[in-house]
This record gives structure tokens, C-alpha cells and sequence, in this order.
């Protein structure tokens, strides 16, 4: 027999167990209970439904919003609790009817005692008032435990809407009909057609206009109607099911205040896609109000109406869709996940599953009996059990830190206060657990002695055990200098003086350049020298100390006439290597002013090309210091893994990347200001290193991407991971 519980939708908690007992068929406590005439409340309802094949029974108890999930045979004798039947004779019973698969008398009781502690039974005799408020203060405290528990998101409850909501009961069908989804399909469909053609305005800039003061204010007090519309998705949705909606409040979701709803009810609906409307109720109406705010957005001129409405878009569509539309966070796709996949209860059934593998295959306990689940429903509880707890992990560490950085001293509190939910109280669980467990009883010792070297085992580890570390960038094919023809001086091209794609050699001519500006001053510096040498031949007939003066006057307007000569024959570039003489766009040449210093074409086949990489600041003093190995990925081949040498770094930090490539606008991954006119610049700071590159001869396209691995000297994971830490902390904190 099995008996299990699972977690209300979008509300309070629910009773989580699930019981696999195979106990002798008596019991020595039997004579305690054999007597006892137990009832179910009046308020206790039981449904049918059909999982997985499989038909089970559900126990709602809609004064506590719980529902009890039971098998056939534990719904027989559940049914039969009608205060006239006592628990022996319900035994009898089951025995006549079940045979084989009739529960033992330890399951029996155990069964009556979960349903006691549900606070679902009345029996023949006087209660224990002392145990009654007993219970009564357990429940209090898990309350409060599932209230403050999280301090991601406090909850407090407000009133009752089922009265309000049964007086729109007709609106509230038809919106949940047939035509209300032709409707909603009408409004939502043209608008994410229409959405791509506006989305370079809608996401330029897009972090610095959501994050500015005034709009984090209009976020402040839009955010809560939007989500107040999501639950009145919920609750509409749960009463057009013929379901109860009785608990109505809100949820301090990280200091805002959202509102949320139970919608419990919807547990027993019979169809699983009934079920999964009432999931996916709120995420509709976000995206339905998100499109009405497109629309409008489209109309109004910019001002603060149409910044609230982008603001309204923004969170009634993506910040809907990546939280409650995440399987992985107990939001509303987990529950539409759940409905579909039909395995109620997945979160809490793949967290005990996982305590049973560690505590049968880690701590030896070979006793335990597997939780009744299908090979494909074990197989979803490991994926989720550990998908989900990494995700809600990172999800926390993620917030906590965008606070932080927005409000250091709150951040840092709610960092405490999640590290403290999530890892310490976790920890003291686990050790409660191990001390006072009874299943452990006769395995105590070995399970503390696994656990302490797994524990020492683990530190010594990820203290001691030197492991792999290394730094990935990205880069792009380059050229050696030599193999740059460049402009030497500045001028307009005349002539290709050789046609592309020609073997060259060292010293060949290749582009000729005129500038109207130096050839003038090439002439009058040689008319120049002429006059003077005519001056100082008559001068030094007739007064030498003036000759010398002209004199003196030649040799300066010689060196100038030397200099202009020498600038002249710089107007011809030439090849400073032998190869094949490429220009990359040869259209464009004739007649484009060139500065001195400027790309004119390359000269490419006997150079052995480079990968000029950029590294990040935080990365620089590991890649100079501490490199033993690089290797080099070309982009067209990936699985063409090269050597590398460093052959010149930059010392200097820079603003402008070697390609546009590197850019994120370019396909890779570094962001660039957009408003710089000059090239790529970064927003950060970077280096650059120009890496020789071992068994690559020769390359067809100059400047595509390369991805580059820099192998440092190895380290213990705890001292990556702190540096790592302490990286992130000075980055975003500055501490």
C-alpha cells in the first residue's frame, strides 16, 4: 500500500510523504487502535483520477487546502471510515476484499496516523485537548516556516476572493471558453508578429533604460497590478473549473510586494489540461496585457505614458516567461509540467528519492524499501531533483548579487539570510537527520564514519589536489607586420602598380600614392636650391661672409628638399616579404586618400600567421605569469586544435578591439559602445596578445575567429573558486 502527499499549485503547502511499508502482517501496537472507530471530517472530499495509466484517489481537505494522494486499496479503506466500522473490522474488511495486496497492521496504523496528524479524522472517543492545541502549534510553526522561510519571498496572507469572484462567475466561463481563446489568439498573435520589426528600438540600450533610477521606480509600481492580473488569471481560471479560491495575499518577492492566490482547488480537477489552464491562467493574462501595451505603445509619442508601457511589456513578457515560465522554479510552468507529465508532486517526490539513493547506496542502508515509482518516473525525479536545486541556486546567488550591487548593505543581508536558508539549514537537517533517524539506528556508525570521509575526503580535495585551470578568449587571424603593405605616407592611390593575386618579391613595388600637396613643395624646395646655388656662387666672388650665409640657407633648404624627396618615394609601398600580393577590396582603392600608417593589402604565402587574442583585465596577470600551454581552435575547423607561443603582448590596456569581428555586434562575445564612430570600442578595458601559431602554414581568409585556451599551472579547486569569489566581489562591490 502507498500513500502519498503532494504540494498545492500557487498556494499554501501541502503534506509531503510518501510511505513504502512492508511490515509483518501483526502488529504489537494493534490492540491500542483495534477498538478505535475512526470517521473522515464531513468537509473531506475523495476524487478519482488516473495517473500514468494507474487510477489513485485524492483527499481534499479544503479547510487547510490540502489533498492526499492514495491508491485503490488505501481508498477502501479510507472510504469505509464512516464511525461505525472499527479499525479491526476495517482490517477484516480489506483482508476480504484485497487479498494479497490487503495492508499489513502497521500500515494500517500508520495510514490512521497520517491522517490523524492531517487533522482529518474524528473518532469515538474524547479528544485530548492538550493534544489538540499541541497540533495547532505545529501547524502554526510550519506556517510560518513556509511564510519566512524563503527570504526570497515572504508571504502574507490578505482575505477571501470566492465570494467576489462567484458574483462574475458567468464573465469569468466565458473567458475561459472557446471564444475567449479565439479572442486571446486574436490579440496576442498580431502582436508577435509585429514585435521583430520594432525590436532594435525596443532593445537598444536596453540595461541602461531599465536600470536607471526613474524607470526602476515605474517598475516598482507597475510590477505589483501586472502580477496582481496573473493571479486573477489563477483564481478565474480555478473558478471556471468549479473550483474554491479562499486565500488571497501577497509575497515579498525580493522587498516587492506581489500578489499571489490559492489555487489548490484545481489539484482535483479531473482533466489534466483543465489543470494545466488554471498553471498557465497567469502567464496568459500577462501576454495578453502585454500585447494591448505593444499596441499602445505603437500609438503614443515618447514620454512617461509610453515608458510605462514598455516597462508593462517588459514584465508581462519576458520576466514572465523566464521565472513562471521555468519548469525548473516552483512557478507555474513546474505545475503545467507536472499536470502534463502526470507525476504529481515532482519536486518533493524527487527530493526524497534522492535521499533514498544516498542514504541505500551512500550510507548502506539496505533495508529501505525503493518509492513506489515507473523506470520513467525515477528517471524524472534525478533530472529534476538535480536540474532544479543547481537552477534555484543560481537564481539566488544571481539576485542577491544584482541587490547587492544596486543596494550593497540590503543585498548583503539578503545574501546572509539566503546562504543561511539554503546551505546552513540544509547542513543541520542532514546532521539531525543522521544523529536521530531511527532508520539509521543500527547503521549509525557506518553511515557517520561514510559521511565524515566523504566530508574529509571532499576537503582534502578541493584543498590539496592540484587540478586543471585555464583561461578561454577569443580571437582573430592575423598577419605579421612584415606582411602588412601599408601606407607610408599620407596621399590618394594612383596606381596599382601590380595586379592582385601576383607572386611578389622583398623590395617589389606594389602601390603607387600622389599627394598634390608634397609635390608642390617637392618643386619649390628644388627651385629653391637652384636660386641659392646661383646666389652663393655671386656671393662668393664678391663677399664671401654673405656667401656663407647663403650657404648656410642651401644646405637647410637642401635637407628640406631631401626630406621631400624622401616622402615622395614613400608615395610607393612595397612588399616587405616575399608572397602572393592580395588587396581586400580592390574596387575601392584607385583614388582613396590614405593616411600614413592605413591597411593598403597584405602579402601573404611565405609568413606564418598569428592569432592576435584579446584577454580581459581580470584574466591578464594569469595569462602572463602563470601559462604553460596554449592552444588555438580555428572558428571553420573546430576540430583542428593548434600550438601557440606567445611572440608580443601589448603592456599597455586598450579601448579598441584589432577586429569588429571580436564584437558581439560581430559574433563574438565582447560589448562595444555603439555611440564610438572610431571602431570597436569596448566597455571595458582589454589586452592584447599576438600568439605564433605552430603547423598552420598558410590561410585562406584572414581576420574569422579563433578560440584560444590558455592552460595555467594547476591548482586546488578551493583556491580557483576563491579567487574566483574575490574577483566578483571586487568587480561588482569593489571590496
Amino acid at each position: 500500500m502507498s500513500w502519498t502527499g503532494f504540494a498545492c499549485r500557487f498556494g499554501n503547502g501541502c503534506s509531503d510523504c510518501e510511505v513504502e511499508v512492508n511490515a509483518p502482517l501483526l502488529s504489537n501496537w494493534w490492540y491500542r487502535v483495534a477498538a478505535r472507530k475512526p470517521k473522515l471530517r464531513a468537509h473531506a472530499r475523495l476524487h478519482r483520477h488516473i495517473y500514468r495509466g494507474e487510477v489513485w484517489y485524492l483527499l481534499q481537505d479544503p479547510a487547510s487546502s490540502r489533498v492526499h494522494r492514495f491508491s485503490p486499496s488505501a481508498r477502501l479503506i479510507v472510504s469505509l471510515m464512516d464511525g461505525t466500522h472499527s479499525v479491526e473490522q476495517l482490517w477484516e474488511l480489506a483482508n476480504r476484499h484485497l487479498g494479497e495486496d490487503a495492508p499489513s497492521q502497521d500500515d494500517l496504523i500508520q495510514l490512521l496516523g497520517q491522517l490523524h496528524a492531517a487533522d482529518l479524522l474524528e473518532s469515538d472517543v474524547t479528544p485530548d485537548v492538550a493534544e489538540l492545541f499541541a497540533r495547532s502549534e505545529r501547524e502554526q510553526r510550519a506556517r510560518h516556516l513556509r511564510s519566512y522561510g524563503n527570504p526570497m519571498a515572504i508571504r502574507i496572507p490578505l482575505f477571501d476572493p470566492d465570494r467576489m469572484l462567484n458574483r462574475w462567475a458567468g464573465l469569468v466561463r466565458l473567458i475561459w471558453s472557446g471564444w475567449g481563446a479565439i479572442a486571446w489568439l486574436a490579440v496576442v498573435f498580431p502582436a508577435f508578429i509585429l514585435v521583430w520589426p520594432h525590436w532594435p528600438e525596443l532593445s537598444h540600450n536596453f540595461s541602461d533604460r531599465v536600470l536607471a533610477i526613474d524607470n526602476l521606480f515605474i517598475i516598482y509600481l507597475v510590477f505589483p497590478a501586472i502580477k496582481a492580473l496573473h493571479e486573477l488569471g489563477h483564481a478565474s481560471a480555478t473558478k471556471a473549473g468549479g473550483g474554491e479560491v479562499h486565500d488571497l495575499g501577497i509575497i515579498l518577492l525580493v522587498l516587492l510586494p506581489v500578489p499571489y492566490v490559492d489555487a489548490s482547488a484545481a489539484t482535483v480537477f479531473r482533466s489534466k489540461y483543465r489543470r494545466a489552464l488554471v498553471g498557465a491562467g497567469g502567464m496568459g493574462v500577462e501576454l495578453f496585457v502585454a500585447s494591448i501595451a505593444f499596441y499602445l505603445w505603437l500609438l503614443v509619442e515618447p514620454g512617461l505614458v509610453r515608458a510605462v508601457l514598455f516597462n508593462v511589456m517588459l514584465i508581462a513578457s519576458v520576466s514572465t516567461l523566464l521565472f513562471n515560465g521555468n519548469p525548473l522554479l516552483r512557478y507555474d510552468a513546474y505545475y503545467i509540467l507536472v499536470d502534463l507529465i502526470e507525476i504529481p508532486n515532482l519536486a518533493a517526490r524527487s527530493a526524497r528519492y534522492w535521499g533514498y539513493l544516498l542514504e541505500r547506496y551512500l550510507l548502506g542502508v539496505s533495508d529501505l524499501e525503493r518509492p513506489d515509482a515507473s523506470g520513467m518516473e525515477r528517471a524524472w525525479f534525478l533530472f529534476y531533483g538535480l536540474a532544479s536545486t543547481a537552477y534555484r541556486i543560481m537564481v539566488t546567488i544571481f539576485i542577491a548579487l544584482f541587490i547587492a550591487g544596486q543596494f550593497f548593505f540590503i543585498g548583503v543581508i539578503l545574501a546572509a539570510w539566503a546562504v543561511a536558508a539554503m546551505a546552513i539549514l540544509p547542513i543541520v537537517k542532514a546532521v539531525r537527520h543522521l544523529i536521530e533517524n531511527p532508520r539509521l539506528r543500527k547503521h549509525r556508525a557506518r553511515s557517520v564514519a561514510v559521511t565524515a570521509g566523504l566530508v574529509l575526503g571532499l576537503a582534502v580535495f578541493l584543498f590539496t589536489v592540484p587540478m586543471p585551470y585555464h583561461s578561454n578568449v577569443e580571437g582573430v587571424l592575423w598577419l605579421p607586420e612584415e606582411a602588412m603593405v601599408r601606407a607610408a605616407s599620407n596621399g590618394f592611390v594612383h596606381e596599382l602598380l601590380v595586379t592582385p593575386g601576383t607572386q611578389v618579391a622583398l623590395g617589389d613595388p606594389l602601390v603607387e600614392s600622389r599627394e598634390p600637396t608634397l609635390v608642390a613643395q617637392l618643386r619649390r624646395s628644388e627651385a629653391k636650391v637652384t636660386e641659392l646655388q646661383a646666389e652663393y656662387a655671386a656671393e662668393f666672388v664678391s663677399d664671401r661672409a654673405k656667401a656663407q650665409i647663403v650657404r648656410d640657407k642651401l644646405e637647410l633648404e637642401r635637407a628640406n628638399l631631401s626630406l621631400a624627396r624622401d616622402r615622395a618615394s614613400d608615395l610607393v609601398a612595397r612588399a616587405r616579404s616575399d608572397g602572393v600580393f592580395v588587396v581586400p577590396q580592390m574596387v575601392d582603392i584607385p583614388g582613396r586618400y590614405y593616411r600614413r600608417g592605413e591597411l593598403l593589402g597584405y602579402v601573404v604565402g611565405n609568413t606564418t600567421p598569428l592569432a592576435r587574442v584579446v584577454v580581459p583585465q581580470e584574466a591578464v596577470d594569469r595569462v602572463r605569469l602563470t601559462t604553460d600551454r596554449i592552444e588555438v581552435r580555428p572558428v571553420d575547423q573546430p576540430r583542428l586544435i593548434l600550438k601557440g607561443r606567445v611572440l608580443r603582448a601589448v603592456p599597455a590596456a586598450g579601448e579598441y578591439l584589432p577586429s569588429a569581428a571580436l564584437s558581439v555586434e560581430g559574433g563574438g562575445d565582447i560589448a562595444t559602445d555603439p555611440r564610438d564612430a572610431k571602431g570597436p570600442k569596448t566597455l571595458q578595458r582589454t589586452f592584447q596578445f599576438d600568439i605564433e601559431l605552430e603547423g598552420l602554414e598558410a590561410v585562406d581568409h584572414f581576420g574569422q575567429h579563433v578560440f584560444v585556451r590558455f592552460e595555467h599551472r594547476r591548482e586546488p579547486l578551493a583556491v580557483q573558486w576563491y579567487r574566483s569569489v574575490r574577483l566578483l566581489l571586487l568587480t561588482n562591490f569593489h571590496v
